[in-house]
C-alpha cells in the first residue's frame, strides 16, 4: 500500500451513523453537529466526517502493506452499507403515531443487529474494557509476574478481536435474537449519542454487582436520531418484536441521555448545542 493510500485519520464511530445527528439533518459527511468534549469540558461545532478519530486506530504493522485491512474494510464496506440500513429504516418509521403504518416498516433487522455490534467493538471504549481487565488482574494479584502492557499491546489484543469477530458474532446473535423497540421522542429535547453509540442499560435492583450481557435484566440501547432510537429486549421482557413506545415527557428522554453520557469515552454529540439541552432539561422540574 502506498503512502497515498494510507489513511491517517480513523473513524471510531462510523460518520455514516453520526449523519443522522446532523444540525441541519443527514447531510452525509458534510453534516455539522455539536459536540463535547467531556474531558476537556470544551463544546464546539464540527464536521462528522471530523471527529471522533484517533490516528492509526486500527493499523496492524505486522501485516506490512496490508496493515490497514480493518481500516478499509470499515471505510469501504461497513460505512456504505450502515448508510443505506439507516436511511431505509429512518425513511419508514413514521413519527405521528396516528398515521402510523407498522407493515411499512423496513428493517433488515440481522444486517442491523451485524452493524450495531461492530459499533461497540470498534470504539475506544472496547479498547479500554482490555485496559481495565489488565488493570483489575495487576491489582489483584500484585506480587505476580504479569508482563508490563504498552499502547501498542492493546491496539494488538484489540484489532486481534476485531479480525475474529468473536464479540461481534456474540452481539450479533444477541440482537438478532432479542426483540427491538422503536422509541419515537416527541420532546423538545432530542436523543444524544457519544463516541460509544451502543450501551448496555444495567435494570436490576442489585447495585455494584454486574450482571452479563445476555442477562434478562439487560436492555442494549441505540439512539438512531434525534427524534428514534432503538431498545432491545430479552423476549421474557418484551414479548413481541418490532414494537413503537411513544414519549412525549422530557425526563424520560433525559433518562436515555444520562445513560449515554455515562458510558462516553470523550465525546457527545447532538444536532443541538450543549446550552440548549440543558435549557430543555431544566424543564423536567415543570412536567413534575
Amino acid at each position: 500500500m502506498g503512502n497515498k493510500d494510507t489513511v491517517k485519520h480513523s473513524h471510531t464511530v462510523p460518520a455514516a451513523y453520526l449523519a443522522n445527528f446532523g444540525i441541519d439533518g443527514n447531510k452525509s459527511r458534510d453534516s455539522m453537529f455539536y459536540f463535547y468534549n467531556v474531558q476537556e469540558n470544551k463544546t464546539n461545532k464540527e464536521k462528522v466526517g471530523n471527529i471522533p478519530v484517533i490516528n492509526h486506530f486500527y493499523d496492524i504493522k505486522e501485516l506490512g502493506e496490508q496493515k490497514q485491512i480493518i481500516e478499509k474494510f470499515f471505510g469501504n464496506k461497513i460505512e456504505g452499507e450502515l448508510a443505506t440500513l439507516l436511511r431505509v429504516l429512518l425513511g419508514t418509521i413514521i413519527i405521528d403515531p396516528q398515521r402510523r403504518d407498522c407493515s411499512s416498516l423496513q428493517i433488515e433487522k440481522e444486517q442491523l443487529s451485524a452493524q450495531f455490534a461492530l459499533l461497540i467493538t470498534r470504539t475506544e471504549a472496547f479498547r479500554d474494557y482490555y485496559k481495565d481487565i489488565y488493570q483489575q488482574i495487576k491489582d489483584g494479584f500484585p506480587y505476580a509476574d504479569i508482563p508490563q502492557y504498552s499502547k501498542t499491546d492493546f491496539q494488538r489484543i484489540h484489532t486481534s478481536e476485531i479480525l475474529d469477530f468473536g464479540m461481534s458474532n456474540f452481539y450479533a446473535n444477541l440482537f438478532s435474537d432479542w426483540h427491538w423497540a422503536f422509541i419515537i421522542n416527541h420532546t423538545e429535547l432530542p436523543f444524544i449519542t457519544s463516541d460509544n453509540p451502543v450501551i448496555r442499560i444495567d435494570h436490576s435492583k442489585i447495585t455494584n454487582e454486574p450482571i452479563s450481557a445476555a442477562s434478562p435484566e439487560a436492555t442494549y440501547f441505540v439512539p438512531l436520531s434525534p427524534t428514534v432510537a432503538v431498545e432491545i429486549f430479552h423476549t421474557d421482557i418484551l414479548k413481541n418484536d418490532l414494537a413503537f413506545f411513544d414519549i412525549y415527557q422530557i425526563k424520560n428522554i433525559a433518562s436515555y441521555n444520562k445513560e449515554i453520557i455515562k458510558n462516553c469515552s470523550r465525546f457527545l454529540f447532538s444536532n443541538k448545542s450543549f446550552e440548549a439541552l440543558k435549557c430543555a432539561r431544566d424543564k423536567i422540574n415543570d412536567e413534575t
